[in-house]
């Protein structure tokens, strides 16, 4: 009887996953370091840990209509795909004339106008970009850090040193990051946005330097309080398509890619020997991020009841694939533990169904 209810699950999960991805595909989605985009490059993660950290996190869609009263503490400008109006930059520095400052974090050219706007004598230089992946020390707060950089320009600071200009960073005698101090605001500039877009911020530990330095320049900046970010400058780009090489999963939004790789991790667990659930695992792996996963499983409440160790070890550690590995094990022992899975990933992918 058993059986019959879970292969009737599958069916029902299988239906269901393939509404999503036909209802998803049409769909144009945030590209580059937009905090709407969950993927590598995207910012959601720095969103997250914002409010994770206390912070009231708004994400700006259109900054004509964001209100001036009361002034929000910091501004956050991640890598902006398109320039800024004049219209736009009059907001920006009205904000900043109240009070609020600022943190960009850019290695392109678009940023380039707001610090002209806001008369801060620093610069991005898109055509100096450094060779990818390094490390350089950033000084914050009286700590070093040895901060990974992937994508990073330089920073401009003019012929003249200006004596509200501190370096926070450098590489072989260029300027990686900088603190302006003048007047109602501040402005930190960081010539490579990567540092804090989702592939670098994570794990959000004290073990991760990239996460340190974001606590540290943000909490610099802003004590508490209210945090915009940058959400309106990038592109809305369809997902990508199957024939050039991504998987029909990818093309899921991020709650949907989760459930589907669940389930298709459950399925074989299930009926597969444990070496060939090894070997596809690892293929999904490359495909779907196993946090999404872990996070999704370790949110049921029923599934809890079965894998609570390995979800406390998981949140101690971060440790996704281990806490993957358990529950793939669990399975396969308990019928149980199979159906609470299903359950959930039916339940969920419904839920998902409404909000399409």
């Amino acid at each position: 009887m058993r059986s019959r209810a879970l292969i009737v699950s599958v069916i029902a999960v299988l239906a269901a996953a393939s509404f999503v991805i036909e209802r998803e595909v049409g769909l144009r989605v945030p590209s580059g370091a937009s905090p709407l985009n969950s993927g590598p490059d995207g910012t959601s993660d720095l969103a997250q840990a914002l409010v994770e950290l206390g912070f009231e996190v708004s994400v700006v869609t259109s900054w004509l209509s964001v209100p001036r009263s009361p002034s929000p503490c910091l501004i956050v400008i991640v890598s902006p795909e398109t320039p800024y109006s004049d219209p736009e930059l009059a907001i920006i520095r009205e904000l900043t004339l109240r009070g609020t400052n600022v943190l960009i974090a850019d290695e392109g050219p678009y940023s380039n106008g707001v610090l002209s706007y806001l008369g801060i004598p620093v610069r991005v230089s898109p055509s100096a970009l450094l060779p990818p992946i390094f490390t350089a020390t950033a000084r914050i707060d009286g700590r070093e850090l040895s901060v990974v950089f992937a994508h990073s320009s330089t920073l401009d600071l003019g012929d003249v040193p200006d004596p509200n200009v501190s370096v926070l960073s450098s590489a072989n005698g260029s300027a990686l990051a900088a603190l302006y101090r003048a007047g109602s605001f501040s402005v930190v500039v960081v010539s490579d946005g990567t540092i804090f877009t989702n592939s670098l911020i994570n794990p959000r530990n004290a073990l991760n330097p990239n996460y340190l330095f974001t606590y540290y320049v943000v909490k610099n900046l802003c004590p508490g309080g209210a945090v915009l970010i940058e959400g309106s400058k990038y592109e809305l780009k369809p997902p990508p398509l199957s024939d050039s090489g991504t998987p029909l999963i990818a093309l899921l939004n991020p709650l949907g890619r989760a459930l589907a790789l669940a389930l298709l991790v459950l399925v074989l667990a299930y009926s597969t020997t444990p070496r060939k659930v090894s070997k596809k695992v690892e293929e999904l792996r490359r495909e779907v991020g196993y946090y999404e996963v872990a996070r999704h499983l370790c949110g049921n409440r029923e599934l809890l009841k079965y894998i609570a160790d390995e979800c406390h070890l998981f949140m101690k550690t971060r440790r996704a694939r281990q806490l993957l590995d358990a529950v793939a094990a669990a399975v396969r022992r308990d019928r149980r533990i199979a159906i609470a899975v299903l359950e959930s990933v039916v339940s969920d992918f419904r839920e998902l169904e409404k909000r399409s």
